[in-house]
C-alpha cells in the first residue's frame, strides 16, 4: 500500500524516512541501512532504476529486511551459509531470506538476521534492552539503523532487533 506526498510516492511498510543530502546516491543509501538497492529501489518507486533523479531534501522510505540484519559477513572462498549462520547463531533459513545460499559469490555481503527481536514498551530505553539481551547500547544501535545514535526515538510497539551476545 502506498500514498502521494508532494509528487514522491512512499509505501507504507517504511521502518524509517531519510532525507537525501547533497552527494548521496542509492548504493550508499542502501548500504547505510543494510538493504540492497532493489529494496531500496522498490519502495520507492518515483526514484529511477539508475537513481540519477534523487533531489536534496526529498524523503525517501527505509525498508528493513523482516528479520533485521544484526551484522554482516563478506563471503570468502569455502563459505556456505550453513557455516555462516552456526557462526552468527541464526539459522540457514533465516539467512536463506535475505541471502541466495545456493549461489553464493567471494566479495558478496550478506546480511546475517536478529536471532532475537524485542518489542519496545512503555520506559524502555537502549541501555536497559541491551543489558537485559547482554549487549551494549552501541552495539543495540548499530544492529537498528532506524535508532538514531542518542537512541531517543524508540517508539512504543516498534520492533528491535537484538545481536547475537558479544
Amino acid at each position: 500500500m502506498t500514498f502521494v506526498l508532494g509528487t514522491r510516492v512512499l509505501a507504507l511498510n517504511c521502518q524509517a524516512n531519510y532525507t537525501v543530502v547533497a552527494g548521496d546516491n542509492c548504493v550508499a543509501i542502501a548500504a547505510k541501512f543494510n538493504v540492497s538497492d532493489a529494496t531500496l529501489l522498490a519502495d520507492n518507486s518515483a526514484v529511477d532504476t539508475n537513481c540519477d533523479n534523487l533531489s536534496v531534501g526529498e524523503k525517501l522510505c527505509i525498508p528493513f529486511p523482516p528479520t533485521g540484519c544484526s551484522a554482516q559477513h563478506t563471503v570468502i572462498s569455502g563459505d556456505n551459509c550453513v557455516a555462516i549462520a552456526a557462526e552468527f547463531g541464526t539459522t540457514f533459513a533465516a539467512l536463506a531470506v535475505n541471502a541466495e545460499c545456493s549461489n553464493l559469490s567471494v566479495g558478496e555481503v550478506l546480511c546475517i538476521p536478529c536471532a532475537t527481536q524485542y518489542t519496545i514498551r512503555p520506559g524502555d530505553v537502549c541501555d536497559s534492552i541491551a543489558a537485559q539481551f547482554g549487549v551494549t547500547a552501541a552495539e543495540l544501535q548499530a544492529a537498528n539503523a532506524a535508532v538514531d545514535p542518542l537512541c531517543d526515538n524508540l517508539g512504543v510497539g516498534e520492533v528491535l532487533c537484538i545481536p547475537s551476545e558479544a
